[in-house]
């Protein structure tokens, strides 16, 4: 079983301001992101309907105070994270989660990633 990677991710900054409007907590977001990517989703509109789909799952570990992020929310708060401290944080829980793999290099097959 793969270790908790909220603990990696804790010390990421939020990008939003604190307003009344910042509705949803980015640990929640960041969790939905990760676990959607995981699961073979590829989009932002695909994230929020398989947090939709998976929102009883979710809310097992998830606050979720006002319910599911839209696509909308996902991508501007993925998109204003420092791309560097998600880098660390996310080689920090990969390393953590898969060690066999650690300093391996992984070759992808784009054509067959993309079904050619």
């Amino acid at each position: 079983m793969p270790p908790n990677p909220m603990p990696y991710f804790e010390d990421l900054k939020d990008p939003r301001r604190e307003t009344k409007n910042k509705l949803h907590k980015l640990s929640d977001i960041l969790r939905i992101v990760l676990y959607a990517v995981l699961s073979g989703i590829e989009d932002w509109v695909g994230m929020e309907a398989f947090a939709e789909e998976k929102e009883a799952w979710l809310r097992e570990f998830l606050e979720l105070p006002n319910g599911i992020p839209s696509h909308d929310t996902l991508s501007d708060v993925l998109g204003r994270i420092d791309p560097n401290a998600f880098q660390e944080a996310f080689l920090s829980w990969v390393h953590a989660a898969l060690p066999s793999l650690s300093g391996e290099q992984i070759c992808l097959d784009g054509k067959t990633l993309r079904g050619s």
